[in-house]
């Protein structure tokens, strides 16, 4: 596999549809409503809906499974090369964000640090190229991913059309391992969804959450994981020092949570810290996996490979699938932190600038639209506020995509770049999140996010074996057909 990964292209199959399954997609697409996952956009005056999804081969899904997998362990061993507990790669890279259930002392473990990420990846020429890997307690499009793509696998069900294991059950699936591996308590493995209170980071307000939502209690209830559901002011410890919830010992909790912004815990954090600690129970993500969402990683994985700390196969994968990156404002050499300056300005035209951490696009600057002086002045701005990487730029590929504006009836159909998001789940890759422009996209490079006025969809499945003359003969015997 490691030799396939080098040469790996990723393909949008759409186009090498059959013409006539194209066309009863995109008609019974048209005719569905109620797509309350697909929100409609305005863009001068339209209220533009897209209407389908990327159509990946399954073996272009597996590959990109295991790229992605590869580059998130070596990102890790990277770190360990830097770092020996999570404290020292908190500070290391200057995180900007508290992690108040950190183990400044604990031990970077690949494992536990790589159990749900979604990495972000651009396609250039059909190659997929890394920006960053999103890490996280809580990842944007986890049950409305899957949900999209299965609605979109049962428009045409007889096509061979199907979505991809779901984010949703695979986190399921994890957390049944995880209890069944145990910790020793003697007593049937309980899993916790907590309740909090956190601030609203758009209105500083003071809201309730929750971890659990209809979906994720469904299916974890599926697979037999008995759920406790409880406020963080109710958690307490016993004399063992084993969490309790609602008076009931708990072994897994399961983090859907930004816990930087939570207030009014009631002494609830306390207690998840302390049975950490103890061992009694088990995080599933653990926060510090935040901190592999650090861009600067990328940096240092470029670095590794120029040292020659990496196998040679690594290192010609990290150079194939990862824009070259470095990284402005760790503590390190100030002349070599300038020579980096001087290059950045020099060579703005092939290179944009972004906050190690950060998110939504804010503070990206593409170098090929500023002048030399605003674009140094950006960059050492920033530089001083916090670290930032320039990273090489990508050229997106563009998909063609259908749009559909139901007030007037109009479709049109436009170029639009892309970004996959592969959700991996224990190193398993699950649903992937696609997110792209709309209509009148500009032609020159932008940040495609939901605030930038992306769209968020999804990917479905088709067997490699669905070309256009295998499905030509199912044609002929009426299996696509409008039922």
């Amino acid at each position: 596999m490691p030799d396939e990964l080098l040469d790996f292209t990723i393909h949008d199959v759409w186009d090498a549809l059959p013409t006539q399954l194209r066309d009863e997609f995109l008609d019974r697409r048209s005719a569905s409503m109620g797509w309350r996952t697909h929100p409609r956009r305005e863009v001068q005056g339209r209220r533009w809906e897209p209407l389908r999804p990327m159509v990946i081969g399954e073996r272009d899904y597996r590959g990109l499974g295991y790229l992605t997998a590869r580059l998130l362990h070596l990102a890790v061993d990277a770190c360990r090369r830097r770092a020996s507990t999570l404290g020292e790669l908190h500070q290391l890279l200057r995180f900007p964000h508290e992690l108040p259930l950190m183990d400044r002392d604990r031990p970077l473990v690949t494992d536990e640090l790589t159990r749900f990420a979604r990495p972000d990846l651009l396609i250039e020429q059909a190659r997929p190229r890394l920006l960053e890997f999103n890490n996280s307690t809580r990842l944007g499009g986890g049950t409305t991913t899957p949900k999209l793509a299965e609605a979109y696998a049962r428009l045409c069900p007889e096509s061979g059309m199907h979505p991809p294991p779901s984010t949703v059950t695979a986190r399921s699936a994890a957390l049944a391992r995880t209890l069944r591996a145990g910790n020793g308590n003697g007593h049937p493995g309980r899993l916790l969804m907590p309740a909090y209170r956190a601030i609203n980071r758009k209105t500083g307000s003071v809201q309730r959450g929750k971890t659990v939502t209809r979906v994720i209690l469904a299916d974890a209830r599926r697979v037999g994981i008995d759920v406790v559901q409880a406020d963080l002011a109710d958690l307490r410890l016993d004399a063992a020092g084993r969490l309790l919830a609602a008076d009931e010992p708990v072994d897994v909790v399961l983090l859907r949570w930004g816990s930087d912004r939570i207030v009014d815990d009631g002494g609830g954090l306390a207690a998840l810290r302390s049975a950490d600690r103890a061992r009694t129970v088990v995080f599933f993500p653990r926060t510090e996996s935040a901190l592999i969402s650090s861009k600067a990683i990328l940096a240092w994985l470029h670095e590794d490979c120029d040292a020659g700390l990496l196998a040679a196969a690594d290192r010609a994968l990290v150079r194939a699938h990862v824009p070259w990156t470095t990284c402005l404002g760790l503590d390190g050499d100030p002349a070599a932190q300038g020579r980096l300056l001087s290059t950045a300005i020099d060579e703005r035209h092939r290179l944009v600038a972004k906050p190690a951490v950060g998110r939504s696009g804010t503070n990206v600057f593409f170098g090929s639209q500023m002048s030399k002086q605003d674009w140094a002045s950006a960059v050492i701005d920033a530089a001083r506020e916090s670290p930032v990487v320039l990273q090489q730029r990508v050229v997106s590929d563009r998909i063609t995509m259908p749009f559909h504006d139901r007030d007037s009836g109009r479709q049109v159909t436009s170029q639009v770049p892309f970004v996959l998001g592969p959700y991996l789940v224990d190193g398993a890759a699950a649903s992937v999140a696609v997110r792209h422009m709309g209509p009148d996209v500009p032609s020159q490079d932008v940040v495609i996010g939901a605030s930038r006025g992306g769209y968020q969809s999804a990917a479905v499945l088709v067997p490699e074996a669905a070309t256009d003359r295998s499905t030509q003969r199912q044609e002929k015997r009426g299996v696509l057909s409008r039922q």
